[in-house]
């Protein structure tokens, strides 16, 4: 634990720690509230007070005078705050997407006085969901409002609050309504308030997805929580793979047995793994030699298994090229059913220093995919990395049947202490071709959590990963 003095609040070590967690779960507006309040507030000579919007005024006032502060609910000229609590979840969740664009113009409003309002380096919070209509189109407001309060204010971090609110699957529905969630967008008012800004974008192009009667009937859970089993000691070799179980949620969803699954970025082969274990064909491209092998003699393994096994089944296909992904559409492969995927996240494995690094350096391993010009983790400027990487992705889509998924698993990036929103960039841009539909999250239970910030700012671990899944139009 870091030691010094805690500046920031008056909570101990041990309870600051939960709260660094990137996802939560829900459970009731009293300790939703106590936690926010404790967390982001402290014993300043002046006491100032917390501001609060929202439904559980009597809650807020009872938490805060407990920890021995009022509670306002506006702005007034002159005045000075520490904490801003904006809690929109049950207003937004009724809402139009049209109701909404006159709301948030007043939102932004209301934010731009409560900057002006709060102490320097202090927090403000608005916690709110995206907006999904029985006329199945999804907006995602809050990222919307995340990068435009970015005006004025910078955005540290989100955090995802689960809950298992209770509710009935419709037949054949995309998502489950029996697990839902709402964002906690944290926003602090700093030197970078203002100043650091993303990838330009609309995030509302194409939202309205299709029925799909391939689909199997079981719908993906809009959150879950999912311990991979331990890596054996070729996919370990691989710096950032992600698991077969995650795989197999995505292909048992939005493919059929015999149909066609494909990885651009291919790694060791979760993809391919999984989608021949489920008895779809896995097909994929990866640009480095060394893991290219890994991946074709894991597929080929499995096969070989297989046939020994059930000798008169007919078995699955694969293919596995060396090869840039950029070039999907002159390799021969068949027109796919699903493409799922993870990419590479900028540069952060060239970053030297970090923790994870410095162990795989001591056992000998890679840190990073490739040495590569070609690599995409070799870009260092952000918006050309992000642009490239969508480029690569229209020409990947090229292979997918209308109707057809792509599911792409990523998280936003923290970097040199700036918050880079890399899944709502990639959701934007991609937009131009394909239909984003409501995201799902991989939440992760099973990594130990670090101090980071321990006594001078809040700043997550980030334990969430978008599962972002697009549908090319028909």
């Amino acid at each position: 634990m870091a030691g010094g003095i805690n500046r920031f609040n008056r909570i101990s070590s041990k309870e600051w720690l939960p709260f660094q967690k990137s996802w939560f779960r829900y459970d009731g507006d009293e300790s939703f509230i106590r936690s926010n309040f404790r967390f982001f507030t402290t014993k300043e000579a002046s006491e100032y007070p917390i501001l609060y919007i929202g439904p559980s005024l009597e809650i807020a006032q009872k938490e805060a005078t407990e920890l021995g502060f009022s509670v306002v609910t506006e702005t007034q000229s002159e005045e000075r705050i520490q904490f801003a609590l904006v809690d929109l979840r049950r207003e937004v969740a009724k809402m139009s997407f049209s109701e909404w664009a006159v709301m948030k113009t007043e939102l932004l409003a209301k934010l731009q006085d409560i900057s002006d309002a709060l102490v320097h380096r202090r927090f403000a919070m608005v916690a709110l969901p995206n907006i999904v209509t029985s006329s199945q189109h999804y907006y995602p407001i809050a990222w919307d409002l995340a990068m435009e309060a970015g005006r004025f204010l910078t955005l540290k971090d989100e955090k995802i609050a689960c809950s298992d609110p209770p509710g009935e699957d419709q037949q054949g529905a995309p998502f489950s309504r029996s697990r839902d969630f709402f964002y906690c967008l944290h926003f602090r008012k700093d030197e970078n308030s203002g100043v650091h800004r993303t990838v330009p974008k609309s995030l509302f192009a194409k939202n309205r997805h299709l029925a799909n009667e391939s689909w199997n009937n079981s719908a993906i859970p809009a959150w879950f929580i999912l311990k991979p089993q331990r890596r054996n000691k070729k996919e370990v070799l691989h710096p950032a793979k992600y698991p077969e179980d995650l795989a197999d949620i995505f292909i048992r969803k939005f493919t059929k047995p015999g149909e066609n699954v494909f990885d651009p970025m291919s790694g060791t082969g979760s993809t391919q793994l999984s989608a021949l274990a489920n008895g779809r064909n896995g097909y994929g491209i990866e640009l480095s030699s060394f893991f290219a092998e890994i991946a074709r003699e894991r597929s080929l393994a499995y096969l070989f298994e297989r046939a020994k096994d059930f000798p008169s089944e007919k078995l699955p296909l694969t293919d596995i090229i060396e090869g840039d992904a950029r070039k999907a559409s002159t390799y021969g492969f068949p027109t796919q059913d699903l493409i799922l995927t993870s990419p590479p996240y900028w540069d952060m494995l060239n970053m030297k220093g970090a923790e994870n690094q410095a162990k795989r350096i001591k056992k000998g391993l890679r840190t990073n995919y490739s040495e590569d010009d070609e690599d995409l983790g070799n870009i260092a400027d952000y918006e050309s990395f992000v642009r490239q990487l969508c480029d690569v992705y229209f020409k990947v889509a090229a292979l997918l049947k209308p109707g057809g998924i792509f599911v792409i698993v990523v998280k936003n990036i923290k970097k040199k202490g700036k918050n880079y929103p890399f899944a709502w960039d990639i959701a934007a841009l991609l937009q131009k071709e394909l239909i984003l539909l409501p995201e799902v999250f991989w939440c992760q239970d099973d990594i130990s959590i670090a101090p980071y910030g321990y006594g001078n700012t809040f700043v997550s671990n980030t334990f969430h990963q978008y599962c972002l899944i697009f549908q090319k139009p028909e």
